[in-house]
């Protein structure tokens, strides 16, 4: 039986949720923050009253989770809770509930299985790099300004592999 892991959007968007015991529902303390409406907080509540689980995530895992999202460029697109729930989902070899492409692109690097809420689940995944806006060099990381003339830079797709 497998374990699924609820992103945010779960609650946001209304998704019914596997029902317990047979499933296994878990999230993170990191979710609920995000959650600003009543409604999406009340459909949190209830999750848990059906026994959905909050757990926070492995630090090794978190680290695992870093390298994966530093490796496709995803590092910057990706918030402490997308992390999370990542590292959560590789923990329980899980699937993971979201709209979120960036997440699905990841998550795609490192084996997850995931599922859309509302958006159509990812086709392809990328690469991503940074490249400058004043000398067009490129670079690995993350950075908001290029190292040698200060520009701004911007992401671009280094590669793009069809699913």
């Amino acid at each position: 039986m497998p374990a699924y892991i609820a992103d945010s959007s779960v609650f946001i968007l209304g998704m019914p949720l596997p029902p317990p015991p047979q499933n296994r529902t878990v999230t993170t303390p990191d979710v609920l923050p995000e959650l600003k409406d009543m409604q999406s907080k009340m459909r949190f509540e209830a999750a848990v009253d059906q026994g959905m689980q909050i757990e926070a995530p492995l630090p090794h895992l978190v680290s695992e989770v870093c390298d994966h999202a530093r490796a496709t460029g995803d590092i910057a697109r990706l918030s402490e809770t997308d992390i999370g729930l990542l590292a959560k989902t590789l923990e329980y070899d899980g699937i993971l509930y979201t709209d979120d492409y960036a997440i699905q692109n990841v998550a795609e690097s490192l084996g997850i299985k995931t599922e859309p809420i509302a958006q159509e689940q990812i086709r392809e995944t990328f690469e991503w790099g940074m490249r400058c806006t004043g000398c067009g060099r490129r670079f690995e990381s993350g950075d908001q300004t290029c190292p040698v003339c200060g520009s701004r830079l911007v992401g671009y797709r280094k590669n793009r592999k069809r699913l």
